[in-house]
């Protein structure tokens, strides 16, 4: 599981280093490469090769045949395998950045299974467009589970 809000700097060739322990390699994830892709609302998601293979075949169960090519071409069409080198960076593509508005400075989000590259600014826009939007707190949350396990 992926969390924090961390701010960095992208150079001139597109590299963003990734916080180093957001990438911990474990049984179930390798983050020696990673899948680089367009989000709405215009930012990227990175994803590592297992969580993302996951996330096709799931998308691959649930649609017909119409429908998963549909989302392969919008999906896929820009999405982009980077290495993650030794000092912890990847590097996106110049359309990628652009699609997020991304120029020298990035945030990068912890998102459950998958990381998010947002513009700054951009990140603080949406985040004042949710605060109307209802979301539970930790302690409703934990009052549920242990409601659940009594």
């Amino acid at each position: 599981m992926y969390f924090g809000e961390y701010e960095r700097t992208v150079d001139y060739k597109g590299r963003l280093t990734v916080p180093s322990h957001l990438l911990v390699t474990s049984e179930d994830t390798d983050w020696s490469r990673v899948m680089v892709l367009k989000a709405d609302p215009e930012c990227l998601y990175v994803y590592d090769l297992e969580t993302w293979k996951a996330v096709l075949d799931e998308a691959y169960r649930s649609m017909d045949d119409d429908e998963s090519r549909l989302f392969m071409h919008r999906a896929l069409s820009d999405a982009q395998l980077s290495e993650v080198d030794n000092l912890k960076r990847i590097t996106i593509s110049a359309p990628l950045l652009e699609h997020a508005h991304v120029d020298k400075k990035a945030v990068v989000v912890g998102m459950f299974n998958r990381l998010e590259v947002w513009n700054p600014q951009l990140w603080l826009a949406y985040l004042e467009t949710l605060e109307e939007v209802p979301v539970p707190s930790i302690s409703d949350l934990s009052r549920a589970r242990i409601r659940q396990v009594s």
